[in-house]
């Protein structure tokens, strides 16, 4: 794998070794950890600012017609590293396979003073937004809509901007589910890796699989996370017209993403097939969905006091951006 094409945890790694040695992080992290790129044909912008190069500030990226000569003389003007944001590439898990734009890695600002305002409002926080904003206030690639990234994407992005700005170290209390107690401990955000996809989509972007009871072929995309925060809202509007107590999130879910049932691509008809279908086919159409999303592995193996080694999710709350003072 290239330097130009790291994931995430690769570029962690990177970035903590130089703040060992260096002690100054912003300074060393930049796009100089990878190789120029040659081919501007897919820059939708002729900018891309606020780039660090160890003590001095990267200018924006060259306009279309520019030499890469041009590009190196500006790389070379002096800039204040103290009043400048620095920002790095992340590699985003999808490899751009499931955007029409191709979109594969993003530039990430580092969070500063400015963005602890924002994930300190509560109204923000009650609301759940707080997490789509920063997000939007901090990718600087231009024409990226946060509402349309795979959640796996942003959680890869979230992750970085939680190690780089306050650690790789993440602290949790988690529960023995041999012994049922409770036990605090701390987890390295540099370990986590890129889920293992090997499956690629179709032409149309969708996956197959044949359900075991009904014996049908079904088809199935992925979904943006607006599409999933859209589901999950009205599977609770539906909760409470109707008073009950339960939501229909799966369901709704499963009835979104599908596309096709044996060849019929009728809404109605899936709809239907899939209140109907064996919890055995609603399984192993769930873990085939789960199977080929991209993102990062949240689960992390842990080991309690009583010796108990176990894996368990790792769980992003707005705590994440906020380790013990």
């Amino acid at each position: 794998m290239s330097e130009q094409h790291k994931p995430v945890s690769d570029a962690l790694n990177e970035y903590y070794a130089k703040k060992k040695n260096s002690g100054n992080v912003h300074n060393e992290v930049s796009l100089t950890q990878k190789e120029l790129p040659t081919d501007y044909s897919n820059v939708t912008t002729q900018e891309l600012h606020n780039v660090t190069n160890h003590t001095k500030q990267l200018p924006s990226m060259p306009k279309f017609g520019s030499t890469q000569d041009d590009f190196m003389n500006k790389m070379s003007r002096e800039a204040d590293p103290d009043l400048t944001v620095g920002l790095d590439i992340i590699k985003l898990p999808s490899g751009g396979r499931y955007y029409k734009n191709g979109l594969a890695e993003v530039a990430v600002e580092y969070l500063t003073s400015k963005d602890e305002d924002i994930l300190t409002t509560p109204a923000l926080i009650e609301n759940g937004t707080v997490l789509d904003i920063i997000l939007r206030r901090k990718i600087k690639t231009p024409n990226v809509n946060v509402d349309d990234l795979l959640v796996g994407d942003k959680d890869a992005i979230l992750i970085f901007l939680r190690a780089s700005s306050y650690g790789k170290d993440y602290d949790v209390t988690v529960t023995d589910p041999i012994t049922g107690k409770q036990f605090k401990s701390s987890i390295d955000l540099t370990k986590l890796k890129n889920k293992e996809v090997t499956e690629e989509p179709d032409q149309l972007g969708e996956f197959s699989v044949q359900l075991p009871m009904r014996k049908k072929l079904a088809k199935f995309r992925l979904l943006s996370s607006k599409e999933i925060d859209d589901v999950i809202k009205k599977a609770e509007a539906i909760k409470e017209a109707y008073n009950t107590e339960y939501n229909e999130v799966n369901t709704l879910r499963i009835k979104t993403q599908v596309t096709e049932i044996d060849g019929n691509r009728d809404k109605g008809y899936i709809g239907r097939f899939i209140d109907a279908m064996p919890a055995l086919d609603s399984l192993t159409l769930r873990k085939k969905m789960l199977s080929v999303s991209p993102g990062i592995d949240m689960s992390y193996q842990f080991t309690s006091p009583a010796g108990n080694t176990f894996k368990a999710p790792i769980i992003m709350g707005i705590d994440f951006f906020f380790p013990s003072l």
